[in-house]
């Protein structure tokens, strides 16, 4: 009687686990984790990751894309001078603002001096996915 009470229990949990885990996710947090992922992407010098997160650049001269991709290599080294680099990036708050049709996410820049910084980055769907405006 008892492992079929244990085992009705590790039913029931289990069930109420993949409940839990299966939960679609919200605009606001799949913009969340796309402008956290563009922004992995920058610390680990990867420019044109970074880049490619950006809306609607997937037509811009070469020469732009260029002075864009050294641009984000000098934001990197400032802050890799002023604070050790950043430690990591969580996301502290995401809104969507329906009138502009994009998400407004809150990332939180976590510095190798122990400083942090509250960045705002503005998300817009883009076939299907979200990309930095």
């Amino acid at each position: 009687m008892k492992k079929l009470l244990a085992f009705g229990f590790l039913l029931m949990a289990v069930s109420f686990w993949q409940s839990c885990s299966s939960k679609e996710q919200t605009p606001e947090e799949l913009a969340s984790q796309t402008a956290k992922s563009y922004y992995d992407c920058l610390l680990a010098d990867n420019y044109n990751g970074f880049l490619a997160g950006k809306a609607d650049m997937d037509s811009v001269p070469a020469d732009y894309r260029e002075q864009l991709l050294a641009a984000y290599q000098q934001y990197k080294n400032e802050l890799d001078q002023l604070h050790g680099g950043v430690a990591t990036i969580t996301v502290s708050n995401a809104r969507r603002d329906s009138s502009m049709q994009l998400v407004q996410t809150f990332l939180l820049l976590h510095f190798k001096d122990s400083t942090k910084e509250e960045i705002i980055v503005p998300m817009v769907q883009r076939n299907g996915g979200w990309k930095m405006r």
